[in-house]
C-alpha cells in the first residue's frame, strides 16, 4: 500500500518513475523526434542542437546505450518542438515590427 501511495505521488507531482530504457523505448523516442524534426524542417525553422541532439540519439542507439539514445531523442524531440513554436510565434509577430 505504501509503494503504491508513493507511486500516486510521483504520478500526481510529475516526478516519473525510473525505468531502464530498453530498444523499444529508445525507438519510440528517435520515431517521436524524426516527426517534430520533419514539422520543423517544413517550417525552415530546424535549430543546429536540434539536429546535433538527433545524430546522438542515432549513434547512443548504434552502439547499444539506449537510455542515452532515449534521452538524446526526447531532448531532440523538446528542441524541436521550441523550434516550431518559434516559428510559429514569429509568423504573425512579425507584422508589430513593421511600420504602418
Amino acid at each position: 500500500m505504501k509503494r503504491m501511495a508513493w507511486v500516486l505521488a510521483a504520478t500526481v507531482l510529475g516526478l516519473g518513475i525510473a525505468h531502464a530504457a530498453g530498444k523499444d523505448d529508445a525507438a519510440r523516442a528517435i520515431a517521436a523526434a524524426v516527426a517534430k524534426m520533419k514539422t520543423a524542417a517544413a517550417l525552415e525553422d530546424q535549430w543546429t542542437p536540434t539536429v546535433a541532439a538527433f545524430k546522438a540519439a542515432k549513434a547512443a542507439d548504434a552502439a547499444g546505450d539506449y537510455a542515452k539514445a532515449e534521452a538524446s531523442a526526447k531532448r531532440a524531440e523538446a528542441l524541436a518542438a521550441a523550434s516550431i513554436a518559434q516559428a510559429r510565434s514569429q509568423k504573425h509577430l512579425w507584422r508589430n515590427e513593421v511600420p504602418r
